[in-house]
């Protein structure tokens, strides 16, 4: 049982480092995609001119073009995952109503009458019919963002998920431990032991 034990932890152990280093990998990764998006921004912003690239040409209704679903397996631990976005849902209101910036959460949901909402068009064509490749770039680069945060969250509730179950074998491990060490005498056998030592110091 001991060996058994032993072995779960040494495999647990495993899986938290292994999961570790990906993460870290993972997230050296995102940082580096960010920084390469907010450089071609920038680059393109320079090319146009700061008012050809800026929030004034946002389009009147914005929908996602990904959404992040979250979950849980039946043990309870997180899942996230990365689905393409839709282009409306009748549940919202119109994202020009309400005061709102014109940026909403859709569920992706069919239209009434069962048709499915068009997909989102590319936020690239509100800047201009010929984009700057380095806004394409920039484009590009927050894409694979998106999808390293996503891995980066899943990742993190694997970590999570793998050091629980590495400190649950390493409890049960230290308790087995305390119990092979306990004295296998009875307290009944003690009391008689210390009774002789006593009568025959006092003899």
């Amino acid at each position: 049982m001991d060996g058994s034990l032993s072995l779960s932890l040494d495999e647990a152990a495993l899986e938290v480092m292994e999961a570790l280093e990906l993460l870290q990998q993972r997230r050296e990764q995102l940082e580096q995609h960010l920084r390469q998006g907010w450089l071609s921004l920038a680059q393109a912003r320079y090319s146009l001119g700061c008012h050809r690239v800026s929030s004034l040409q946002y389009g009147a209704t914005m929908v996602p073009r990904v959404r992040v679903c979250h979950r849980q397996d039946p043990e309870g631990r997180p899942h996230f995952e990365e689905v393409p976005g839709t282009g409306g849902d009748p549940e919202d209101p119109d994202p020009q109503q309400g005061g709102g910036d014109g940026l909403r959460q859709r569920r992706g949901a069919p239209e009434k009458g069962g048709v499915p909402s068009r997909p989102p068009t590319d936020p690239l064509g509100w800047f201009g019919v010929l984009v700057p490749p380095t806004l394409r770039q920039a484009q590009g680069s927050f894409q694979r963002g998106v999808t390293l945060a996503v891995e980066v969250a899943e990742l993190q509730a694997t970590v999570e998920a793998a050091a629980a179950r590495y400190r649950q074998l390493l409890r049960q491990k230290r308790h087995l431990a305390r119990d092979s060490q306990s004295p296998t005498g009875t307290p009944g056998d003690s009391k008689d032991t210390e009774g002789d030592t006593v009568t025959s110091v006092t003899a």
